[in-house]
């Protein structure tokens, strides 16, 4: 990897900023199903990566506002500007359903030739189907998806791509894939020209102010967390009565403010923070270490509570009560919250009783299991129920079966790893735990049950991994983040330094979020 312009990871003292020459290590990737393999190992490779990079720019002029589209010169003319109207004008119509014209939400570009087709009314899978064309650009993400294998899929190529050119700072409009018409795809070509590379912003650490560790790898989960930078970054918090030494979201408020309206590289100090989290918990106060999980769940409950303040105390008490879950519309609830659905079988008459269940984040079991997935298997596998259970349908005292499945999935699924087990003595479970770049959660929804579909909606990406180094009793906590450019940062309080996904793929994680593709 190139390190032109920038210190050693491993000698960097402060945040480094990326510069614009990175190697395709840099960027996680999903591995390549067998039919991307078998294509990627062919004479058409170049073919193939020349047009993911064509579409995956369409799929950026796409999502990009009108009102931030920047004026381009002609190539024939560098005098003249184009008509934005123009652009606009192809925005509008490119990625449509050539059979229902439903837009951008629900669309896939045919790699192989000019067919757009949506999911939602199987336009795409009947393309898939009778032409043999199995791969399709999601049109929101860029991200390849296989209708043969029924998921995303994709290759550290077409991943270093797609980060490069989906990434707004450094947005380069070239020639467009044949989608409407050719004059239309004639017409991005010619008024085409690159931008400028851009400098990453975010990339700061914080002042150790003396066992700090837990709240600052905590609040780098949030500071990188796309959906509540911007809310915050457009002045979702204002006018509280509170000062910043009382309220803990006006602290954070004043952190994104910090974090990405200035060049400052040195570490933050998190003063007010510190300061209000002692006010408003009395256990924080001091300079004993303090749980990392326990602390990320004090910050929702407390931002949860910040946000809603125009309303009773009742409602507003807890971020993870089943009472103000389901009515509640803050930030954090749209970011964490979700359903998981409880269902209780009679082993006597079949009667299936179900219960839902709003929650923040979930606990998983390590002990016994080598990855992520085994996990996530054992959390919602089909259990025997220890007491005898009452059925409402038959009355019966008898045995049954309990299953978990996910009614309703979060736009940041948040999980623990039970690392710490407290019986009789304290101890810490240092064993490996596999976790994958990219997952598909559709096997854990309740409609997998009937459906036995994947749903490319529930695909998550993984964007934030909080590690906890030490013994039981005593230890550091370092929280490595992924940015939009596809890079990962390892964040040691003030020291931040560039992590390959070789050494992020091999660390103990103790805490692991994940954001979904596409808004929930």
């Amino acid at each position: 990897m190139s390190t032109t312009g920038r210190e050693s990871p491993s000698t960097a003292a402060t945040s480094t900023v990326p510069t614009p020459n990175l190697s395709a290590s840099q960027f996680a990737s999903l591995k390549p199903c067998s039919h991307l393999s078998q294509v990627l190992n062919s004479m058409a490779k170049d073919t193939v990566l020349n047009n993911y990079r064509l579409a995956v720019r369409v799929a950026a002029l796409a999502r990009m506002p009108n009102s931030e589209i920047p004026t381009y010169r002609s190539k024939n003319n560098p005098k003249n500007n184009v008509d934005k109207r123009s652009i606009i004008h192809i925005k509008r119509v490119a990625l449509k359903c050539h059979g229902c014209k439903s837009g951008i939400d629900s669309t896939f570009m045919c790699l192989q030739c000019a067919v757009v087709g949506c999911w939602h009314k199987n336009h795409f899978i009947s393309h898939a189907k009778t032409q043999g064309h199995i791969f399709g650009i999601d049109g929101k993400t860029g991200r390849l998806f296989c209708f043969k294998c029924g998921d995303y899929t994709s290759d550290v190529q077409l991943d270093q791509v797609r980060s490069r050119i989906m990434n707004p700072l450094e947005l380069s409009l070239g020639p467009s894939l044949t989608l409407k018409s050719e004059e239309e795809a004639n017409l991005i070509a010619k008024y085409s020209r690159s931008t400028n590379f851009k400098p990453t912003t975010g990339l700061r650490g914080f002042v150790n102010m003396g066992a700090t560790c837990f709240m600052s790898s905590v609040i780098q989960t949030f500071i990188h967390n796309p959906i509540i930078r911007d809310y915050f970054m457009t002045e979702g918090h204002m006018d509280c009565s509170k000062s910043k030494h009382e309220c803990i979201t006006c602290c954070l408020d004043e952190m994104f403010t910090d974090f990405y309206t200035s060049n400052k590289t040195s570490g933050f100090g998190p003063v007010n923070l510190l300061s209000a989290a002692w006010k408003a918990n009395k256990s924080l106060a001091g300079y004993s270490e303090q749980d990392a999980h326990e602390f990320w769940q004090f910050m929702v409950n407390q931002l949860h509570k910040g946000l809603n303040k125009g309303q009773s105390s009742s409602s507003a008490s807890s971020a993870s009560s089943n009472s103000s879950h389901k009515s509640c519309s803050c930030i954090l609830h749209k970011t964490f919250s979700s359903d998981l659905q409880s269902s209780i079988t009679c082993t006597r008459c079949g009667n299936i009783t179900n219960t839902i269940d709003p929650i923040i984040d979930i606990s998983l079991e390590v002990s016994q299991s080598p990855d992520l997935l085994t996990c996530l298997k054992n959390f919602t596998k089909t259990e025997n129920l220890d007491i005898k259970y009452s059925c409402s349908s038959c009355g019966e005292r008898t045995e049954a079966t309990k299953k978990l499945t996910f009614k309703k999935f979060p736009n940041t699924l948040a999980i623990q790893l039970k690392r710490f087990e407290h019986n009789a003595q304290s101890v810490k479970l240092e064993n490996f735990i596999a976790f994958p770049m990219f997952m598909n959660m559709s096997e854990f929804s309740t409609d997998y049950e009937v459906t036995r579909k994947m749903d490319p909606s529930l695909s998550y990406e993984l964007f934030a991994i909080v590690c906890h180094i030490g013994s039981v009793n005593t230890g550091h906590y370092v929280v490595v983040i992924k940015n939009n450019q596809g890079q990962w940062f390892k964040f040691d309080d003030s020291v931040v330094t560039l992590m390959s996904v070789e050494q992020v793929s091999q660390l103990k994680a103790y805490l692991l979020f994940y954001i979904v593709h596409k808004m929930i």
